[in-house]
Parts: C-alpha cells; sequence; structure tokens
C-alpha cells in the first residue's frame, strides 16, 4: 500500500513538472498590461575621501608649540589685523579639559590664560583692534 502511494506520488510530481506550459495570451484592446521593470543597475558607491587634517595657521602653531602640550586644543583664534603678534581665543590643555581664554604676545613670547582676576582683563585689552601693543 505505501509502495503504491509512493508511486503515485512521483507520477504527479512529474507530471507537474512536465505539464506544457500555455503560451502567453495577447492582451485584449484597452487591458492594462502590466510587466515587471528590467533591474537598474546599482548606482555607485561613492568612495569616502578621508578629509585632510585641520591646518593651522602659522600663529597657531607657534600657539600651541609655547603650550608644550600634544593633546592641546584651540578654538576661536582671532589674530588682531593690525598687530598680527597678537592672538586671543580659547585653549584646552590636557592637565585642564576646560575651554579658557587666552592672550598670545607672539612678540613677548608670552601665553595668558584667563584665571578670572582683573589683571588678566587688563592683558584681554590688547585684543581689541587699535588698541596699544606693550
Amino acid at each position: 500500500m505505501i509502495v503504491a502511494f509512493l508511486i503515485l506520488a512521483a507520477v504527479a510530481a512529474g507530471a507537474f513538472f512536465a505539464w506544457p506550459r500555455s503560451a502567453p495570451r495577447a492582451p485584449d484592446a484597452g487591458a492594462v498590461v502590466i510587466q515587471p521593470l528590467a533591474p537598474r543597475e546599482a548606482a555607485p558607491v561613492p568612495t569616502p575621501v578621508p578629509s585632510p587634517s585641520p591646518t593651522r595657521s602659522a600663529i597657531e602653531a607657534a600657539i600651541l608649540d609655547s603650550m608644550a602640550d600634544p593633546r592641546a586644543e584651540l578654538r576661536d583664534v582671532v589674530t588682531r589685523r593690525d598687530a598680527p603678534q597678537i592672538a586671543c581665543g580659547e585653549k584646552r590643555t590636557s592637565r585642564d579639559p576646560v575651554f579658557r581664554r587666552f592672550v598670545w604676545l607672539g612678540h613677548l613670547k608670552m601665553l595668558a590664560t584667563d584665571d578670572g582676576s582683573q589683571d588678566f582683563g587688563n592683558i584681554l585689552a590688547v585684543c581689541r583692534e587699535g588698541q596699544a601693543v606693550p
């Protein structure tokens, strides 16, 4: 009985795969025909270009050199137009992780960091254009 059932299942499977397919019909007049689109070629994936390392001005490089801290960072550095040896901005070092204001007097090789005192306020005044250069 099981053998007969297996033979019947094999004949049915063979008939299923051997059955001729019907020819495609021509669409009726006015009928909407939906055909699959050919697959599109994938758009080329752009290769990421590594961004160049941020360029530093000569003044910023001199300020960082004067700090002798390889992990020091600068931001918002502004150089006076009428006295390019004076720069002001904010700095952060490995010992002090908070950005603090600074004044750099290149001709004096002096880097003053804001400590909250009035003395720093007096030094900070040299950052304004037109102020006397010490």
